[in-house]
């Protein structure tokens, strides 16, 4: 991984949401999970109105992400990161399935799905000293018609939990897939999984194929 990072004074300030899109043009190779053939070619550019004009900057190369850009004016971190020396797999988003959020003066967070196999990734970024920068390839995210998370909200999941963090807080719950965990899973798969998830900030409902069996969850979530 090259992240190239020039340190400044952190500074904190009440939290804010800004949502972001892109600009596209249109490929010439069909997709599976998108519903067209979106190709996002031009940079996507994202600024807070927070403390220290924080912002976001993802430059696109062959309708894949080539790098992205933060910092914070100055007040924060100032950090340029090689996509695909950070996540490896060959991930083709569009302007449907991509969204960037900037919370306040302290991260943002990227969420995007691949259009070929739909699997969903998270990325949060720092704005200040000190901060992770945090990456989840097996994200569920609401570009998937199947999956609703609320706002505020992102979800993710291993082979034992599906996990849900607050954007604003950090703190996050957890529901159980099985007692026994999931042995093998095919993340470019994951409907073969996972088949409906409803996350609301109070509770989950998940429905989940495994071993050939059905499994439904519908719990109330608690945030730690």
């Amino acid at each position: 991984m090259r992240i190239f990072i020039r340190t400044f004074v952190a500074i904190l300030t009440v939290s804010s949401l800004i949502a972001c899109g892109g600009s596209e043009e249109k490929a010439s190779g069909p997709v599976s999970f998108c519903k067209d053939t979106a190709c996002v070619t031009e940079p996507i550019e994202v600024k807070g109105t927070s403390t220290g004009n924080p912002m976001v900057r993802i430059t696109f190369d062959d309708c894949k992400i080539d790098t992205i850009h933060w910092e914070k004016g100055g007040l924060g971190v100032i950090m340029d990161m090689v996509f695909n020396e950070f996540i490896t797999n060959e991930v083709r988003p569009t302007k449907e399935a991509f969204n960037c959020t900037i919370i306040g003066s302290k991260y943002a967070w990227i969420k995007f799905n691949d259009c070929t196999t739909g699997r969903g990734f998270l990325l949060r970024l720092p704005f200040d000293e000190g901060g992770t920068t945090s990456k989840y390839t097996s994200a569920i995210n609401n570009f998937d018609p199947a999956f609703k998370v609320a706002d505020g909200l992102v979800a993710f999941y291993d082979n034992t939990f599906i996990y849900v963090e607050d954007m604003e807080t950090g703190l996050v719950a957890k529901q159980l897939l099985t007692d026994t965990g999931v042995r093998e899973i095919d993340f470019n798969d994951v409907h073969s999984l996972i088949e409906t998830v409803n996350i609301t900030k109070d509770k989950i409902y998940a429905k989940l194929k495994v071993d050939g069996k059905t499994i439904e969850h519908n719990n109330p979530l608690t945030f730690k």
